[in-house]
């Protein structure tokens, strides 16, 4: 279930994916800071899924441990669809804890554009939403 949907905007939307409380708290607050966007919270894989797909995104934000579809699944299928589709390519950022080697050469395989360490200063992601947006 989603928390909350920012209503129609002519904001880039950025669909943001966390299930730990006190992650998406922080992430909420930062974007809130940057402002200049719509952000669509979403609790789990699939519900980023169903987001991404429901509607154009500027940029994704995932952690990678994640009910339903993990992180690196769903990049995988957006990075499908896109391919299927000939669509855009959509910025994919994955946040997360567990961000050692093995990790990161994971995310990078699958297409993720960048992939930060949590917790992320709100300089870093400040920088990482204006590079993409």
């Amino acid at each position: 279930m989603m928390s909350r949907v920012s209503a129609p905007s002519a904001l880039p939307r950025i669909v943001v994916a966390e299930d730990h409380p006190v992650s998406l708290l922080v992430l909420e607050d930062q974007l809130a800071g940057i402002g200049g966007c719509a952000v669509e919270v979403c609790r789990s894989g699939t519900e980023a899924w169903e987001a991404v797909q429901r509607a154009p995104a500027a940029l994704l934000l995932t952690d990678l441990s994640l009910p339903g579809m993990d992180g690196l699944e769903v990049v995988r299928a957006v990075r499908a669809a896109e391919a299927r589709h000939g669509a855009s390519r959509l910025p994919i950022v994955v946040i997360t804890a567990t961000a050692g080697p093995e990790e990161r050469l994971d995310c990078l395989r699958a297409g993720v554009d960048t992939v930060l360490s949590k917790p992320v200063s709100f300089e870093t992601l400040r920088e990482v939403v204006r590079r993409y947006l």
